[in-house]
């Protein structure tokens, strides 16, 4: 039996046990995946929100061997997953997260996210990520969000799931059921 792309995913959300944010999920299934690409004009994010969403996609999937979320189109994909996929009440709280997360970089730092130096900017990310996993009990913290949305986008677009990090196979051979990590040496797409 043959399965398609949207049936996979389907399939991968419903193991997963609803870990992917629905909202995400959706996106996905309705066909948003990142295109390529620095140049992005954002259409409903300001200009700020753009630059900083950019900035911080960055952080999380830097580029190196392989492009990184930036070079892959993951910040659009993001404009496109929040103002066509969440509805209002996540959208607003998808805001307000990264208009508090700018605050929160001005009263550390004095300065915008993009003015802190690469080490500052993945230190106040990490601090950020261990702060929203201990405070994700009561409610969904942005930068679970953030981090969600550009694994999802990242992961989606070609470069994410052939350029390296992950073993793509567009037409895999026989099954095996049972395999060592050490003899395939990457994660199975």
């Amino acid at each position: 039996m043959s399965i398609d792309r949207r049936e996979a995913i389907k399939r991968t959300a419903l193991m997963m046990g609803g870990f992917v944010f629905a909202p995400s999920a959706m996106g996905v299934l309705k066909g948003c995946t990142a295109t390529p690409g620095l140049e992005w004009t954002p259409v409903n994010f300001s200009q700020s929100q753009a630059h900083l969403i950019s900035e911080l996609t960055d952080v999380i999937i830097p580029s190196g061997d392989t492009p990184g979320a930036r070079e892959s189109g993951v910040p659009a994909f993001i404009e496109q997953m929040v103002f066509e996929n969440y509805p209002s009440g996540d959208k607003e709280a998808f805001l307000e997260g990264l208009s508090e997360f700018h605050s929160l970089v001005h009263r550390e730092y004095g300065i915008n996210y993009a003015e802190l130096s690469g080490e500052q900017k993945f230190e106040f990310a990490e601090a950020q990520n261990r702060s929203a996993i201990e405070d994700s009990h009561d409610s969904r913290p942005f930068f679970l969000t953030i981090k969600e949305l550009t694994m999802l986008g990242y992961f989606t677009a070609e470069a994410g799931a052939t350029g390296g990090l992950l073993r793509y196979e567009p037409i895999p051979g026989r099954y095996d059921g049972c395999v060592p990590l050490e003899e395939i040496g990457k994660a199975w797409l």
